[in-house]
């Protein structure tokens, strides 16, 4: 019996459901209990580990499981219940603004590496970063702030602040740092500050280089966040 393994963005970390737990998917896991259009349980569906595989138990709304390596798409009605295939699938629930990842931990071992590993970035580039953050706090502050959107929870696909709204968040008078910041940290991971700022909140983020706790350090001083 495999672990069931639950990817979704509001999560620091995936979440591993063992098979003898069951998973809602209410409103207090997908959105730490804030969105209200989303029911609690037991109005909601969840993941169960029933008859030596994983189910997705719809009890009202009507969902839809995309099958990656099938390519295909079922839909899952009221009081329903589908049973997961082996490998990954992105369940899309609650209207379908709600995706995650789904797959079984069996049948997704660690990848034979041949010759060098790939490296994203340059070597040493995630000690350049940690060093310049800490000589430099206030990138840190400015970053956190730009990508507020990667550690709150929501039922959206998170994407930066735009810059006006960081700069109301940090209290800036200009654009200045925030510029200074990214062009400086992806200068330390990739030799250059342009053409790979799409990728920076996914690379500070898989080496905790940017944690949920560096939001403390965001003054929000004329935004209105909290």
């Amino acid at each position: 019996m495999a672990e069931l393994i639950v990817d979704f963005h509001a999560l620091p970390e995936p979440r591993v459901v063992p098979p003898g737990e069951q998973l809602w998917l209410d409103r207090d896991f997908l959105s730490d209990g804030r969105d209200e259009r989303i029911s609690r349980a037991p109005n909601a569906p969840f993941l169960r580990h029933m008859d030596g595989r994983w189910w997705l138990v719809n009890s009202r709304d009507k969902l839809a499981v995309w099958v990656a390596a099938e390519s295909l798409r079922f839909t899952v009605s009221e009081r329903c219940a589908f049973p997961l295939p082996d490998g990954e699938a992105e369940v899309r629930l609650w209207e379908e603004r709600v995706r995650l990842v789904v797959r079984d931990s069996a049948v997704w071992p660690e990848p034979r590496v041949d010759g060098p590993e790939t490296m994203i970035g340059l070597n040493g580039a995630a000690v350049r970063v940690a060093l310049l953050l800490s000589r430099k706090p206030r990138h840190r502050a400015v970053l956190a702030a730009y990508y507020r959107e990667y550690f709150t929870p929501g039922i959206e696909s998170p994407k930066p602040l735009d810059r006006a709204r960081t700069r109301l968040c940090m209290g800036l008078t200009s654009f200045t740092a925030l510029e200074r910041a990214l062009n400086e940290v992806v200068t330390e991971i990739w030799g250059e500050p342009q053409g790979h700022r799409h990728e920076l909140a996914d690379y500070l983020i898989r080496e905790r280089l940017l944690v949920a706790a560096d939001q403390g350090l965001v003054p929000h001083r004329f935004c209105g966040h909290h």
